[in-house]
């Protein structure tokens, strides 16, 4: 049994893999890097083109994860597509909306690319998607599974997104537990993660907070409140809030924590503001998740492209807006620059934003007290708004996940999705804890043996 690495780079970006067994191979994830447009921003799906696969599993929504599934199941007809409920119902409006901003960009010539995909495309590959419910067993073909000597696979809670999971590859031979992105801490709409403890051989595992230890005392209450203070200062001072957000996920956990604290009164009554994704991310929350009702209870108002650049922030005034690394072109990257040239108004980060974004760089910068440059040109932004980061990602604490492996006690350790250094930290801190433990950092391209 054998692991590919299909990801371009070492580093959190298009993310998927490749597992051949006796009898099947099966893809985990085809993602598309946030950052990067055109074919240089998904997976090396050439290193698939002489192989037949089975069967895709997609462990959430988020675009990284699933943003290039169309391009596999072009080359892949054959394959059948398994993702939890929730991913199959909110994956389509994202594959949807992915299409019309390279449309957009193509025909604007903002891109020498063409569109990688269309929603004509995308209507025809969700008719081979299955749905599957958690904690239940299902054959590669499709069909619900008791495991009596095949190749299973079962979905277990992530607790990282709406939707989604971890999976679990039952062969003869071995187990491989996949856990896509993890989070082991309760948040607002999602509760902890759920996975199995043990009977597994060769776990494969997110890595993204590798670098960074968690504080002190930290929990996820006292950062919404650290926020809630944020928010209210700026409030007084006659300022409105920009939040960058991701549409799917951060925005819907954002809008519960915004109603929560002006109900207890954290903070005073407030209009908050979503972009068109996050409307229709945040209806799919109400339908399925129940008694969130998240509509009914915060009222979000709808903005769009258009009213972005005429618009006037004022006091009492929150913006939830995409994209959460404030990406070019994108409604937070545009209002970023109203914000930052008035004292008054608050820019806060909620979420995790790559060091290279423009995110990112505002972020380093503001840190540094130095002017920040928010586009591929050289200009630059003075800062003169309050900047601030508060640590709720998504995405588990590196000494929960240390803990989860060491509880599990595979055979293999496989680190994935993180950047060098934080791939290095669980390395190195495995070793020195179980030197007998097998522990690869698998890079791009490389095939190793499970």
């Amino acid at each position: 049994m054998t692991l590919t690495n299909l990801c371009r780079s070492n580093e959190i970006g298009a993310n998927s893999f490749l597992v051949e067994m006796p009898g099947a191979s099966v893809v985990l994830d085809t993602g598309m890097h946030p950052r990067v447009e055109g074919e240089a921003g998904t997976p090396k799906l050439g290193l698939l083109r002489n192989k037949k696969v089975q069967s895709i599993i997609v462990s959430h929504a988020h675009l990284d994860h699933l943003g290039a599934l169309p391009l596999l199941m072009r080359q892949q007809p054959d394959a059948r597509v398994f993702m939890t409920e929730p991913t199959y119902f909110i994956g389509q409006p994202l594959l949807h909306n992915s299409a019309s901003i390279m449309k957009k960009r193509f025909a604007e010539r903002a891109t020498p690319n063409q569109p990688l995909f269309t929603h004509h495309e995308v209507d025809e590959i969700v008719k081979r998607w299955q749905a599957c419910h958690l904690n239940q067993m299902w054959s590669l073909e499709g069909h619900r599974h008791i495991f009596q000597g095949g190749i299973s696979l079962e979905m277990f809670d992530a607790g990282h997104i709406l939707g989604s999971a971890g999976v679990l590859l039952r062969h003869p031979e071995k187990t491989v537990f996949y856990t896509g992105d993890i989070n082991f801490t309760d948040q607002e709409i999602c509760r902890r993660a759920s996975f199995p403890e043990s009977g597994i051989d060769t776990l494969i595992i997110e890595t993204t907070r590798g670098t960074t230890a968690a504080p002190a005392g930290y929990s996820r209450q006292s950062e919404w409140l650290k926020l809630a203070e944020r928010i209210a200062h700026v409030f007084e001072r006659g300022g409105s809030v920009l939040i960058p957000v991701f549409a799917l996920g951060k925005t819907q956990e954002a809008l519960h924590a915004l109603h929560r604290m002006i109900t207890a009164g954290n903070i005073p009554p407030s209009t908050i503001y979503i972009g068109g994704m996050s409307w229709k991310l945040t209806q799919w929350h109400d339908k399925l998740v129940q008694n969130l009702n998240l509509f009914d209870r915060v009222k979000p108002q709808l903005m769009d492209g258009r009213q972005i650049r005429r618009i006037q922030p004022r006091s009492g005034q929150i913006y939830l807006i995409s994209s959460g690394m404030m990406t070019e072109n994108t409604l937070s990257h545009m209002l970023a620059q109203t914000f930052l040239a008035d004292k008054r108004h608050g820019i806060f980060f909620i979420g995790y934003t790559d060091p290279e974004s423009p995110a990112g760089r505002l972020r380093a910068a503001a840190a540094a007290g130095e002017p920040v440059r928010l586009s591929e040109s050289p200009n630059t932004h003075p800062i003169k708004c309050d900047v601030g980061a508060f640590d709720l990602t998504a995405h588990a604490q590196r000494e929960d996940l240390l803990d989860y492996i060491l509880k599990v006690s595979p055979k293999h350790v496989v680190l994935t999705h993180g950047d060098p250094p934080a791939k290095a930290w669980f390395a190195e801190t495995l070793k020195s804890q179980r030197p007998k433990l097998r522990v690869t950092v698998i890079a791009p391209e490389e095939t190793v043996e499970l």
